[in-house]
C-alpha cells in the first residue's frame, strides 16, 4: 500500500502530466493506469486533480469568451473605420491616399460579382440543389419496432459525478 506522501506526489505527478501540452497521450494514459489500485484513497486524488483541472478549464473558457468579445469589438471597428476611409476616399473621387508611412488605396474586390436572389420562389427547379439529410427521430422510432441491418442504437453511456 503506498504511503500518503507517495500518493500525493503521484497526484502531483498527474497532474503535471495532465496540464502539460507536450506529453503524449500515451504516457498520460500510462500514469494513470499505474495509479489505479487503492480506488477509494486514490478516487479522492482524481477528484482533487480533477476538479483543479475544471477550474483551470472554466477560467479558460471565461477568458476565450472575453477574447472573443474584444476581437469581435476591435473587428468592428478597425471595418467602421476603413469604411470611413473607404466613403471619404469615394466623395473626394481617389483612388489613393499618401497617409504618412501608409499608402492606402481603394481597390475593386475580386472573385465573383455578388448574386442575389430577389425571388427564391421564382429560380426554376433545375438550378435548384436538393439535399437529402437523415430524420434520426423518425429513425430511432422505426428501430423501436424494427430490426435493421442499415442502423442501429447502443445502450447510452455513462459518467461519474463528482460532489
Amino acid at each position: 500500500m503506498s504511503t500518503l506522501f507517495k500518493i500525493t506526489s503521484e497526484f502531483e505527478r498527474l497532474y503535471q502530466l495532465a496540464t502539460d501540452e507536450e506529453i503524449d497521450e500515451e504516457a498520460f494514459l500510462g500514469t494513470l493506469e499505474m495509479l489505479n489500485a487503492d480506488l477509494e484513497l486514490k478516487s479522492e486524488g482524481y477528484a482533487n486533480v480533477i476538479q483543479q483541472l475544471q477550474m483551470e478549464a472554466d477560467k479558460a473558457e471565461q477568458l476565450e469568451k472575453e477574447f472573443k468579445r474584444k476581437k469581435e469589438v476591435r473587428q468592428r471597428r478597425i471595418a467602421a473605420m476603413k469604411d470611413a476611409i473607404k466613403q471619404a476616399m469615394i466623395t473626394a473621387d481617389l483612388k489613393q491616399v499618401d497617409a504618412g508611412k501608409f499608402t492606402i488605396k481603394l481597390k475593386k474586390n475580386g472573385g465573383l460579382e455578388p448574386l442575389i436572389i430577389d425571388k427564391p420562389e421564382e429560380v426554376p427547379d433545375n438550378m435548384k440543389v436538393i439535399k437529402y439529410e437523415n430524420d434520426t427521430k423518425r429513425i430511432r422510432e422505426y428501430l423501436a419496432d424494427h430490426p435493421a441491418d442499415w442502423a442501429h442504437t447502443e445502450p447510452r453511456g455513462s459518467h461519474i459525478e463528482i460532489k
